[in-house]
């Protein structure tokens, strides 16, 4: 009976095993041969055939479906319904607006002021989808991001699926996608999961190619080449980094002649390297500084006097990372116990994800400025590494089984909590709004955004309530069924899935609501109309997005100053003393930042006639 539970419980690893052509039994192999040798008949009956469910339920026929609806309910659902009110998507937002109205494909000048900060891929892709649907807006700038978050879950299935199981394989994709960092990243207009994708692939296709699954080179060298033209060199250093030290650990000498470099070399050079050159020969030495030593060399060697933002203490990514990987990071612990008391064989492969999650990890410890989607690249290796010894305790339930029960009890507990607060909070928004508007304060939201969470909640009145009631459901079902592994990662995958549903329906539409220029931007637009404009301080993205103009900076010293400025609150309270008194406040935004603060100002000129647009 044992026999048959081993061999169902690791037909990939058998067949991996042929593929590579080894001899030698697989660490799967030799783990479960540990098993106790007497087992309770209707037990070991039992069991086989909860093994083969999950087999099926792993197999692809059924993984990709359960990915993809994985993916599209917290990535694209309401993706693009509500407007940008952070600083970085607007900023990436300018760009492709600038692209799609004739900017210029090489190196368009960010609202008409600035160089952008990062290469272009993700702006070319939102470009093509703003295209396609005839205008630049929300959901077109955000949709890449999402789509290749999906395309990573499922990548990271394929790869895993081929290099060690299915069953690990569908562990690791469903922790990929919905670990909190992952989320933040495939949701936004930002550049760091076009950035992910793409150097996930390439990590995955080096160890193939390493193992001899692969001939092909040409995709490795492409994603370096994407990776690249998405935030830089980065996207080159650091595939190359873990597979030099990779390669050096292991003496694959040989490997050097099978990746065929001179043709890596000139792919690179010619997709990434041609950008490059373009972009100097446009801007020449301010793109350099801007893009090539800002944002790389200075970051990396601490330049004295070079300002960098997100500057943090060494560790500081390590906490980043346990908060990022949530809610995950209990389950790493579980799997890292796994990992001590029934160890894999430290093959090539194995070797291989440590190798790319410790590298990347180190890598970002170096800079001065540090943010935890930096380390995005990590998370498939990392997922994968938690997944396979997961995996392990599916098959051999005795070695971590308390773990599993203390994780599988706590997160029912949490879930049942969130559930029930979600209905407590809902009631309370509609009877005693006050009482919401207290909690948020205590956590610093002094903005008054229960106004706009009223509005959400009773648009999606139905999910409002179902959401929570489900969650909860699925908190009971942790609390009170039979502990067991799988059970485990499919239920918070669930119960996390749901909440960011309902975040992305309720929360984070009445946040951007309460917090966005948009309103205010085209307000400003009505009335300024044709009449010239300028900002005064810093320049605000959204504000650039949402008018739909280049406006270019004043300093107050201009022989003949804009009809209109633009400006925040801090600008305006900086504003010389005689530029001041030239002019008035016309209207006056809502907040900003959470804190209430941050209000931008349009004013206009006390000398000029009052146009016709003026007028409410």
């Amino acid at each position: 009976m044992n026999d048959q539970l081993t061999n169902v419980a690791a037909p990939q690893d058998a067949s991996r095993a042929a593929d590579h052509g080894e001899t030698k039994p697989s660490a799967r192999d030799v783990s479960a041969a540990r098993e106790p040798p007497s087992m309770p008949s209707m037990l070991s009956d039992a069991r086989i055939v909860e093994t083969r469910r999950l087999a099926a339920v792993a197999a692809p026929r059924i993984a990709v479906p359960l990915l993809l609806i994985t993916g599209i309910v917290p990535y694209l659902v309401n993706l693009g319904a509500y407007p940008l009110y952070t600083k970085g998507e607007p900023r990436e937002a300018v760009t492709v607006f600038d692209i799609v109205h004739g900017g210029g494909m090489i190196l368009p000048m960010r609202a008409g002021v600035e160089i952008p900060s990062k290469p272009l891929l993700m702006h070319w892709l939102a470009a093509l989808v703003s295209l396609a649907a005839g205008s630049v807006n929300e959901w077109t700038v955000r949709l890449p991001s999402a789509l290749l978050a999906i395309a990573g879950m499922v990548v990271c299935y394929v790869y895993v699926r081929r290099l060690f199981e299915e069953r690990g394989a569908l562990l690791s994709a469903l922790m990929l996608g919905t670990s909190f960092q992952y989320l933040q990243a495939g949701t936004g207009a930002r550049v760091d999961m076009t950035l992910a994708f793409f150097m996930e692939v390439a990590f995955f296709e080096f160890l193939m190619i390493a193992e001899g699954l692969s001939e092909r080179t040409t995709l490795l060298y492409v994603s370096v080449a994407l990776a690249v033209l998405t935030k830089g060199p980065v996207g080159l250093v650091l595939p190359g980094l873990v597979a030099a030290i990779w390669v050096v650990l292991w003496r694959r000498w040989g490997l050097l002649r099978c990746l065929r470099l001179g043709r890596g070399i000139a792919i690179v050079a010619i997709l990434a390297g041609g950008w490059y050159v373009a972009a100097i020969l446009a801007h020449g030495s301010a793109f350099v500084y801007k893009q090539v030593l800002s944002e790389n060399l200075f970051r990396l060697l601490h330049r004295r006097g070079f300002y960098e933002g997100h500057a943090h203490p060494f560790y500081y990514e390590e906490g980043a990372l346990v908060a990022g990987l949530m809610p995950w990071s209990p389950v790493a612990l579980a799997a890292a116990i796994q990992w001590i008391r029934m160890p894999r064989r430290l093959d090539p492969r194995l070797s291989y994800l440590i190798v790319w999650f410790l590298t990347v990890l180190i890598f970002y410890n170096l800079p001065q400025s540090k943010r935890g989607v930096y380390l995005l690249a990590l998370y498939p290796a990392l997922t994968t590494i938690v997944a396979l010894f997961i995996s392990d305790a599916v098959t051999h339930r005795d070695t971590i089984e308390r773990w599993v029960h203390a994780i599988s009890r706590a997160a029912g507990a949490t879930f049942v909590i969130v559930g029930a607060a979600g209905l407590v909070g809902l009631l309370a928004l509609y009877i005693h709004p006050v009482s919401i508007r207290w909690v948020l304060s205590l956590f610093g939201i002094l903005a008054d955004v229960t106004p706009a969470l009223k509005a959400t909640a009773r648009d999606y009145l139905l999910f409002t309530i179902a959401i929570p009631i489900f969650i909860a459901a699925i908190g009971v079902y942790l609390t009170w069924s039979r502990p067991k592994a799988e059970k485990m990662v499919f239920a918070i995958a669930g119960g996390f899935a749901c909440l960011v549903l309902a975040v992305n329906l309720i929360v984070e539409p009445a946040t951007a609501e309460t917090l966005s220029l948009k309103t205010f931007a085209a307000e400003a637009m009505r009335i300024a109309d044709t009449h010239p404009m300028g900002y005064f301080g810093s320049l605000d993205y959204a504000f650039a997005f949402y008018s739909g103009r280049d406006i270019h900076y004043v300093t107050g010293r201009e022989p003949d100053p804009p009809d209109y400025i633009v400006s925040t609150d801090d600008g305006y309270k900086l504003m010389p003393p005689a530029m001041r008194q030239r002019y008035s406040v016309v209207i006056e935004s809502g907040p900003t930042d959470l804190d209430n603060t941050g209000q931008m100002f349009l004013l206009k000129r006390t000398d000029i006639s009052s146009a016709p647009s003026d007028a409410p």
